[in-house]
């Protein structure tokens, strides 16, 4: 049985490298990118996890690397990236108001907030619903992205979903562009980004003080964890955008690796500090109450400003941690960002 899970791995590696995309803008090299392939390839050989990576460094000369970067991958909770942009695109054509009330009691606004800041999946599932399974996959292929859509059962409900590393870092990149919403949704997508706060894969492989625009997620599936992110890096030398989707038991930190390779690179310096940030996400933003479940009895009350750890969400309910106490709900409402993870 181990010699068959090898050969497949090998086969696997075989497939990812014949399948690297390489290409160099007017003034980059053709071989800073096949060089930037090679480390990357070189690396994820070396594990026992499988990773595809998309880069695409911005302007002219830039680099643009992709292994395996066309493969449909189970993306965990990047997809909500697309769900996003699916739903503010209906806001600038004019068929949806930010302030609208969804049938989950939320507004579009709040909906979409908690989606990609805190990743709630609930919110997710909601947007998705009243977007429609069908109606997304329809826009997915018709604006370029032929490897994203909803898998669907025979009756039409929703079963899983895919998408490939190219088709998230074209759409960060027509984000970063300009050209994907308007000048007021991508302000706000870009806001979202800003304020997201799941940050130890690729933020983790970029010096301290380099901002990234990330969207990151996780999942469990048959062949174990997925691990993978998206984000908007903004080196001192340039722009890029970089999608990184692990399977077969993958780790943060290999995804925070790939990231450190890709930086380098690019940015031609060394990462001597990288980024690290406080597990501490949350101050609370008034005096508030934890409570046991979302709208249940008091465990304690902690003052304006007590630092907070989140864990997950259930719609306008954040489950969090004060240091020293047991878990507890608060209000989505009731938190403010702290300082650390506030991008200037």
């Amino acid at each position: 049985m181990q010699l068959v899970v090898r050969l497949i791995r090998f086969v696997v590696s075989v497939v990812l490298a014949a399948t690297a995309t390489l290409a160099a803008g007017p003034g980059a090299s053709a071989t800073e990118a096949s060089d930037l392939a090679a480390e990357i390839t070189t690396y994820t050989d070396t594990l026992a996890s499988d990773y595809t990576v998309s880069v695409r460094e911005l302007g002219d000369g830039g680099v643009t690397v992709g292994v395996g970067e066309h493969l449909r991958i189970e993306p965990a909770s990047v997809i909500k990236l697309f769900y996003a942009w699916a739903a503010l695109r209906r806001v600038d054509l004019g068929s949806l108001r930010l302030s609208q009330t969804m049938p989950n009691g939320l507004t579009w606004d709040r909906c979409i907030k908690l989606m990609i800041t805190i990743s709630d999946n609930k919110c997710s599932a909601d947007i998705r619903s009243a977007l429609g399974n069908r109606t997304l996959n329809t826009l997915f292929a018709a604006s370029g992205y032929p490897d994203t859509y909803i898998k669907l059962t025979a009756a039409g409900a929703y079963k899983t979903k895919r998408t490939s590393a190219a088709d998230t870092t074209l759409l960060l990149s027509r984000l970063e562009a300009g050209t994907l919403l308007s000048p007021a949704s991508t302000t706000y997508f870009h806001q979202l980004l800003k304020d997201q706060v799941w940050r130890t894969r690729i933020n983790l492989g970029v010096p301290a003080g380099v901002r990234v625009e990330n969207k990151g997620g996780e999942l469990w599936v048959s062949s174990g964890w997925t691990q993978s992110d998206a984000a908007i890096v903004r080196g001192p030398q340039s722009t890029y955008v970089i999608a990184v989707y692990g399977r077969n038991e993958a780790t943060k930190a290999a995804v925070a690796h790939i990231s450190r390779i890709v930086y380098e690179a690019l940015q031609g310096e060394a990462v001597t500090t990288p980024a690290s940030f406080t597990a501490y996400q949350y101050a609370a933003a008034t005096s508030l109450s934890v409570r046991a479940t979302p709208g249940g009895r008091v465990l304690y009350t902690v003052p304006v400003g007590t630092k907070l750890k989140a864990y997950y969400s259930d719609r306008n309910w954040v489950q969090v941690k004060q240091s020293g106490h047991s878990r507890g709900w608060v209000k989505f409402t009731q938190l403010r960002l702290r300082d650390q993870y506030r991008w200037l």
